[in-house]
């Protein structure tokens, strides 16, 4: 096998670990949110795990990640799971139960962001553990990936989570008519942002200020 394209699997490889971590946090976040806010029917679907295989989605979680592992491309890695469901019609306050189940995947991320960033400091204060290029890696691309889920769900185009976090703010009937009108094109417009770049304007500004956190 090529050396270059050995390591870029092997990179690629480590960038999956922590794909499939951090969407398996995600999910489970929204089903333990859900849960809290009266909601079972994720828990009673076993999603309130951090077993990947409760999550995986055939397409989203392995077919598309590991092509774009093993056929490199200029394209980031990405990914997604299996969406939890859940029925509004059991939380105790739909408006803030919406928002607050729909918030809690992206929030997960920040947090693993966080700690990623704080566990990526620590190493580096130690030369031994420092000099272990894989670990400072991969704790580089788990607050990457992290930012990228993060930033990305939280645009409010559904059926990402960022549409749900507004029904507390614009109240239930708008947050529905929202939906309705603008569900049925959600895909074309995310379609339509990759193929103007909008995403790599979006992305840009936090992922260079990632870059000087972590320098």
């Amino acid at each position: 096998m090529n050396t270059d394209l050995g390591m870029k699997i092997a990179i690629g490889l480590m960038q999956y670990i922590a794909l499939l971590f951090s969407l398996t946090v995600h999910e489970s976040a929204h089903a333990l949110s859900a849960h809290f806010m009266g909601d079972d029917t994720a828990k009673h679907l076993g999603r309130i795990s951090l077993n990947p295989i409760a999550h995986i989605d055939i397409v989203g979680t392995v077919i598309i990640p590991l092509f774009m592992i093993f056929f490199p491309s200029s394209i980031p890695l990405f990914g997604w799971a299996k969406p939890v469901p859940i029925n509004p019609l059991n939380f105790r306050d739909r408006e803030g139960g919406i928002s607050i189940v729909s918030f809690a995947g992206p929030l997960s991320n920040l947090i693993i962001m966080i700690i990623a960033i704080v566990l990526y400091k620590v190493v580096m204060m130690f030369p031994a553990l420092a000099a272990f290029q894989p670990l400072r890696l991969f704790l580089f691309y788990l607050a990457a990936i992290n930012l990228i889920l993060a930033v990305f769900n939280l645009l409010p185009v559904p059926p990402l989570d960022g549409s749900g976090v507004l029904a507390k703010f614009i109240g239930l009937r708008n947050y529905e008519n929202y939906v309705s009108k603008i569900g049925p094109y959600g895909f074309i417009i995310l379609l339509g942002l990759i193929y103007f770049n909008v995403f790599d304007i979006i992305f840009r500004p936090f992922y260079l200020m990632l870059i000087r956190i972590m320098s």
